[in-house]
């Protein structure tokens, strides 16, 4: 029984000092234990890239088929742009049938501010220009 202690002992002494040994006796060995744990990073960051390229995938669709800007033709409703005022107001110009609508939207509120001529080359300023001398005295 004693012996079967002493055999495991020189194992497990003899497997600690394995790789030191390989290392320092042939450099080859040492280079091939060098190439397979570059193969181990490599792994993890070709793992990473593909985790990180199809995080950006569902982030640019979700962007697209969600976005508040975004217009189909195949759509009756549009929103042109929204300007925020501060807080939680904002102006929204909205493309409805052909008519552009003027809203003002508060926290719990939409007001609308007035009906616009469609006017394909005018700018958001322009239109809230042309608003507001229409309603001046």
């Amino acid at each position: 029984m004693a012996s079967t202690n002493t055999s495991r002992l020189r194992r497990f002494s003899s497997a600690a000092t394995f790789p030191a040994a390989l290392a320092s006796a042939s450099p080859a060995l040492a280079a091939t234990s060098a190439l397979i744990e570059m193969e181990s990073y490599f792994r993890v960051f070709w793992g990473l890239g593909i985790v990180a390229a199809i995080i950006l995938i569902l982030y640019a669709l979700l962007r697209k088929r969600f976005s508040l800007l975004a217009a189909s033709p195949e759509k009756q409703i549009a929103i042109v742009e929204i300007k925020p005022l501060g807080g939680r107001k904002s102006l929204c110009l909205v493309r409805v049938r052909g008519q552009e609508h003027l809203l003002g939207l508060s926290g719990d509120s939409i007001s609308h501010l007035a009906t616009l001529p469609p006017q394909e080359s005018a700018t958001f300023a322009a239109a809230l220009a042309s608003v507001g001398k229409d309603q001046s005295p």
